[in-house]
Order: structure tokens, then C-alpha cells, then sequence
């Protein structure tokens, strides 16, 4: 049997990244001005997540929000105007521990993340990083299975090749990772071991390789149906799943990045 690490017992935190280049709307200027508004990547996450009822900064008693996904603990993001790529945006939060089977909220943080720059700008997504606590990850197996369907729905003459980067303690074995990764791809993925590479992130900004509470990586290389945020995300979840089996509990960084252009 796999050893398994133990991270400690506090309110563990889950961070989702989003990078690439970004253009604001040449009208934010106007409408910021005519409604009084002062939104930053913050404001727009919170109020997209209580659309979704994912999360919510209501605090008054008797009032919380049922089935919370996570509690807000903070984001930003940098939107330089340079035709660079940035960390976009950053949303850190507490994954509910009281939702038995809940995924790790890796889509949905992801999701809002991506609304929020696409309300104000026009987004090229180049990286997607999730710092996640593995040892609130539940077996997900059964819905990885469906969701290979759903990606299934994609050109099947465009396959798209990408790098995933892992870092986590213990060390990983790289290989049995991968075989892991593949089974749970169910044919809609395919993985080996690569040199280690940059992501194809900007390092000013990033939490950098290998975040604090995280070992050293592994770097995979990837063929998916599609390079999106959501294929992202589901990589995402397919390597924190296949984390879990290998026996991991501990806190890990999952970088997954795609060099457009």
C-alpha cells in the first residue's frame, strides 16, 4: 500500500489561477463612470458566486448560505495592459468540509474566474494552477467517467498537446501517475512523462513552481479533444484524483498550460 502524508488539521485553503493575456473592453471606462461602479476581479468573483449559489459574503445570522461550496478568502488579479501573459486572476477560498462527495470546487472556482475577465476584456487563457488539499478530495471516479464523455464532444482531427505540472510531498512517482491520469482520462487523454518545462505562465506573477507546502514535481505531457478552461479544470481533477489514489493527503500544486500562438 501506497504511504500516505497527512497535511495538518487546520481549515485547509484551495487557490485556482488563471493566466493569459487580456484586453479590457474599450467601454469599461464609460460604464464604470455611469453606474458609479468600482469593480475589480474581488467584487466580480463574489457576485458571480452567489449567482451560482456556489459562495456568499452574506453573513447575518440565520441567513447563510446553504450548500456553500467554499468561503471567500480573498482573489485579485493583475491586468496590465501590455499583450503579456499575467496572472489574471487568483481566487482563494475554504472548501466546505460538511458536503459528503462534493468535488474539490475546481470547475466552479475556475468558472467564475474566467466570467469575471470575460465581462471586462477579451481573454486568450494560456495556464490554469490549482493549489488543492487533497485530503478533501473524494473518490470521483464514476463522474470523471462522464465527464470523458462530455470532452468527448470535440473535433476529432484537432487533438490539442499541453503540459501538466505536479508538485507535491511526498515525491511522485511520475510513471504510475501517468498510468493512473490515463485510466481516468478513459480514452479521451493521453500522458507521458516530459523534461521539466516552464508553464507557459508569467513568473513575476505566479506563486511560482513549487507554491509553499509542496515538493518537488513531475512535469507530464498531455494530449486532450480541446484547450479550454473547462478542459483545464477537468485535467485538473483527473490528476488530483489520480493524487488520491496514489495516496497522497497533502497539500498539491497542478499547473496545467498551453503555449498559444
Amino acid at each position: 500500500m501506497d504511504e500516505i502524508a497527512v497535511e495538518d488539521e487546520e481549515s485547509p485553503t484551495m487557490t485556482a489561477e488563471v493566466y493569459g493575456v487580456m484586453q479590457l473592453h474599450e467601454w469599461i471606462g464609460e460604464a464604470n463612470v455611469r453606474f458609479d461602479l468600482d469593480e475589480d476581479l474581488f467584487s466580480l468573483v463574489v457576485k458571480r458566486a452567489a449567482a451560482y449559489g456556489w459562495s456568499s459574503t452574506l453573513l447575518q445570522a440565520g441567513r447563510e448560505l446553504g450548500g456553500q461550496r467554499w468561503e471567500h478568502a480573498d482573489a485579485g488579479g493583475d491586468w496590465a495592459q501590455d499583450g503579456r501573459v499575467r496572472r489574471l486572476a487568483w481566487l482563494t477560498g475554504y472548501p466546505a468540509v460538511d458536503l459528503p462527495s462534493q468535488h474539490l470546487p475546481v470547475l466552479p472556482m475556475t468558472r467564475i474566474l474566467v466570467e469575471a475577465l470575460h465581462r471586462v476584456g477579451r481573454l486568450e487563457f494560456t495556464g490554469l494552477r490549482i493549489q488543492a488539499p487533497l485530503r478533501l478530495a473524494p473518490d470521483i471516479g464514476f463522474d470523471l467517467r462522464t465527464a470523458a464523455d462530455w470532452f468527448s464532444l470535440a473535433r476529432l482531427d484537432s487533438p490539442v498537446c499541453m503540459t501538466a505540472a505536479i508538485a507535491a510531498e511526498p515525491d511522485l512517482d511520475a510513471a504510475r501517475l501517468c498510468e493512473l491520469a490515463v485510466q481516468r482520462g478513459y480514452g479521451r487523454l493521453r500522458m507521458k512523462q516530459a523534461p521539466d518545462v516552464e508553464p507557459a505562465l508569467s513568473p513575476m506573477d505566479s506563486l511560482g513552481p513549487h507554491a509553499a507546502g509542496v515538493g518537488p514535481g513531475v512535469s507530464l505531457e498531455c494530449t486532450a479533444p480541446e484547450w479550454s478552461p473547462e478542459s483545464a479544470a477537468w485535467i485538473a481533477e483527473v490528476l488530483i484524483d489520480s493524487l488520491r489514489a496514489c495516496g497522497l493527503r497533502t497539500s498539491a500544486e497542478i499547473t496545467i498550460s498551453h503555449k498559444t500562438g
